[in-house]
Formats: C-alpha cells, sequence, structure tokens
C-alpha cells in the first residue's frame, strides 16, 4: 500500500511540475516595417500601374507629398508613413504577405489611414476596379488578397476579405483629413498554415488623391503550448510513472 502511495505522490508531483512548464505564447507580429520607420518600403512591394503618372512614396512628418507638393497630416507616429501622389492619373497597390501558422487561434489587424481627395468630385468606383484606363476612377480600398492574387485585382476569387469598401464616402477636401484609426478581427476569415497578402489599393484620374498609411500591424494568438522543456519532462515523467505503476502491480500480485 505504501507504493501505492508514492506513486500518486509522484503522480501530482509530476503534473504540478508540468502545469508551470506550459506557457502561453505571447502575440506573434505578422508584418515587418509596420511604420515604415526604415525610412523605404522594406518588407512591403509597391507597385504602380502601367503608364500612372505618379507612386508610392514613403514621406516624413514635413506634411507635403513628394510630387504635388499638397498637404497632408504627416505621419501617425515615428518619422514615417506611406503615401500615393501624382501629376496625372494612375493606380498604386501596396502589399506584404503573412502566413498564419498553425495552431494560430486569433488573427487582428490595426492601421492608421487618410484618403485626402482633391478633385472636384466625390468618389468614382468604376467596375473596372483599380484600373485608371477605364473610364472614370477615383477611389481607394484595402483588401485581404490570395497569395496568388495579382496586385491590382479585384476578382471575386482573389479577395479573401474587402476591409474598406471602394465605395466609402470621401469627401472633398479643402484640408487634409486625419487619421482614421481601423481594426479588423480577421479569425474567422483566415486559415491557420496558409499564406496571403495585405492590400491597400488607390486609383484616381479626376484629380490628385493621396491615400496615406502607418502604424499597420496584423497580431496572430496562438493556443497554450508547452514548452520545449516540459514536453521532454513529460515523456520522462509518464514513462517513470508507467514503470512505477508495474512495480506496484507487481509487488501486489
Amino acid at each position: 500500500m505504501k507504493r501505492t502511495h508514492d506513486t500518486s505522490r509522484f503522480a501530482l508531483a509530476l503534473g504540478l511540475t508540468l502545469a508551470s512548464g506550459w506557457a502561453v505564447a505571447a502575440p506573434v507580429e505578422l508584418i515587418s516595417n509596420g511604420g515604415f520607420e526604415t525610412g523605404n518600403f522594406t518588407g512591403w512591394t509597391a507597385t504602380s500601374q502601367t503608364g500612372s503618372l505618379g507612386a508610392l512614396f514613403i514621406d516624413n512628418a514635413d506634411g507635403l507629398t513628394t510630387d504635388s507638393g499638397h498637404p497632408t497630416v504627416g505621419s501617425a507616429t515615428g518619422l514615417f508613413y506611406a503615401v500615393t501622389d501624382q501629376l496625372g492619373g494612375g493606380a498604386y497597390s501596396l502589399e506584404q504577405s503573412f502566413t498564419v501558422a498553425l495552431g494560430t487561434t486569433s488573427v487582428w489587424l490595426s492601421f492608421d489611414m487618410f484618403m485626402n481627395n482633391w478633385a472636384g468630385s466625390t468618389t468614382v468606383v468604376n467596375p473596372s476596379g483599380l484600373d485608371y484606363m477605364s473610364g472614370a476612377n477615383q477611389h481607394a480600398r484595402v483588401d485581404i488578397l490570395t497569395a496568388s492574387a495579382g496586385a491590382f485585382s479585384t476578382a471575386a476569387a482573389d479577395i479573401v476579405a474587402n476591409l474598406v469598401a471602394p465605395g466609402s464616402t470621401l469627401p472633398v477636401n479643402n484640408s487634409p483629413n486625419p487619421y482614421i484609426h481601423y481594426q479588423f478581427d480577421l479569425t474567422g476569415q483566415l486559415t491557420a498554415g496558409a499564406t496571403y497578402t495585405l492590400r491597400f489599393g488607390e486609383v484616381d484620374n479626376q484629380g490628385y488623391f493621396n491615400q496615406g498609411v502607418d502604424n499597420v500591424s496584423i497580431l496572430a494568438d496562438s493556443s497554450r503550448v508547452p514548452e520545449p522543456a516540459s514536453l521532454a519532462l513529460l515523456s520522462i515523467g509518464l514513462a517513470g510513472l508507467g514503470f512505477a505503476r508495474r512495480r506496484d502491480l507487481t509487488r501486489l500480485s
């Protein structure tokens, strides 16, 4: 009987030891250079539609765009932010791919963005999507795309989630618009183990348009996982528990 008690105490001690070794994984950042504080597009892909009379730029806190010299509110935080600017019509895509690791239990996206429409018209959404050469078109959008989608695709099969709709109301600017902070729970829309692309898109052919982006973050949380040392201890402990149990049964027989 004493050996049975010893086995029980061993099992209890093992359980307490293992419990202390199980860790809650800290949220993992899936976006690199989300604040553009490298002063360049490291981690990002900036693409202009062929023939565009503008580009995506990394601007600083002085709040003046590179091509047209239009005023903006500058960076949301830090020294730099990404912004579209032009001297004529164009379309622009700012992208970064990310992978949702296996075991991920929640995914949250956040970013700060402003949209300055300097044209003498409101938002125009052409069915062609992000194409400045297919009739009047003047809007911005934010999407989660499949990993294989093209930079300017708006095909339904390529869009996992449209986060900022192309029909979002934009005021005609007399002064720069402030940043709006956006936050989205993507947990139910993404699959663990899959790769996606975050895309900020803008098209303009009715006048100047500045889409500014800063503080982009995608945080992924994982379920409770055992630390490697605890896994090793579990294997040793279970083996020892099995040996002790067999020894007790032998003594009782």
